[in-house]
């Protein structure tokens, strides 16, 4: 099975990991999980029962950068470890100690509570993408009739070439580079209109939609069973990282990295220059 981190685009020397020069064949995450699978086969030609977590998977050691895995002590306390410890074949020497899975959950629950975004904030940053849509949709009709015309020229080019090549002004090689050329001309123009009103629609219903729940995360994470909470995290993190046994920093993933990245006391100065930058995420 997959042992060497090599596979993942890293060379160890010395005990130590450093970026190779290769392409890596498979994620970190996946040969992260692999691991997991080896360690719990390895012990004495015994094979351990799979543990299950709602927070299997999110959590990753601020030392070594290994991903947490679960441990059940005599089947009442469970604990979370660094994979780097207990991987025989390609271990990081992390010391990074045990952490009670009572612990790291309240941990995060707090966490939900503090970055719930206040709801007259949310109000306000809802009416000032709405207002940027608007103003961004009239910006864009000038584009839009420019693309038109474009599309229109490229068209009659196209037809003004046929033209040439039936009253053999041009031989075939040229008429066939001539139509590649337009071809790719009248793509661009065909998907930079399809792109003009969709992607601000797209990435409105997105912020809106992300806005609702981020004013309310706390009450529906600390509410919520043990599968909802899963997809809270999965939805809201990217990873969240652990260091002497608490949690220490935590990536988010977009749309949410705009709104629980600000702290609140800079609520009113996001709101008044959103403008349309984050759109970009989504293009």
């Amino acid at each position: 099975m997959l042992a060497n981190p090599a596979y993942t685009g890293i060379v160890q020397w010395g005990g130590v990991e450093y970026p190779g020069l290769h392409q890596p064949l498979v994620e970190r995450v996946t040969f992260d999980k692999v691991q997991e699978l080896l360690v719990a086969r390895a012990t004495r030609g015994t094979r351990e029962r799979r543990h299950h977590h709602y927070l299997k998977g999110l959590l990753v050691c601020g030392v070594c950068g290994r991903r947490l895995s679960i441990q059940r002590s005599k089947g009442t306390y469970t604990y979370f470890y660094c994979l780097g410890q207990k991987d025989r074949r390609n271990g990081t020497g992390c010391q990074e100690r045990y952490v009670a899975a009572d612990q790291l959950q309240a941990e995060i629950e707090e966490l939900y509570e503090r970055i719930e975004v206040p709801s007259d904030w949310a109000e306000g940053l809802e009416l000032a993408i709405a207002s940027e849509v608007a103003n961004h949709s009239v910006d864009t009709s000038a584009e839009r009739d420019q693309l038109v015309q474009q599309h229109e020229r490229a068209k009659a080019e196209r037809f003004k070439l046929m033209e040439a090549y039936y009253a053999n002004a041009i031989d075939v090689v040229m008429l066939r580079h001539e139509q590649g050329r337009i071809a790719t001309e009248l793509q661009s123009i065909e998907s930079r209109m399809a792109g003009l009103d969709a992607t601000l629609e797209d990435w409105q219903e997105v912020m809106n939609t992300a806005l609702r729940f981020a004013t309310n995360c706390g009450r529906g994470y600390r509410r919520a069973g043990d599968r909802t909470r899963k997809l809270f995290n999965t939805a809201v993190f990217d990873r969240v990282l652990v260091r002497d046994g608490h949690v220490t920093e935590m990536a988010y993933k977009e749309p949410f990295e705009l709104l629980f990245s600000v702290p609140k006391f800079e609520y009113d100065d996001l709101v008044g220059a959103i403008g349309l930058e984050p759109m970009t995420c989504w293009l």
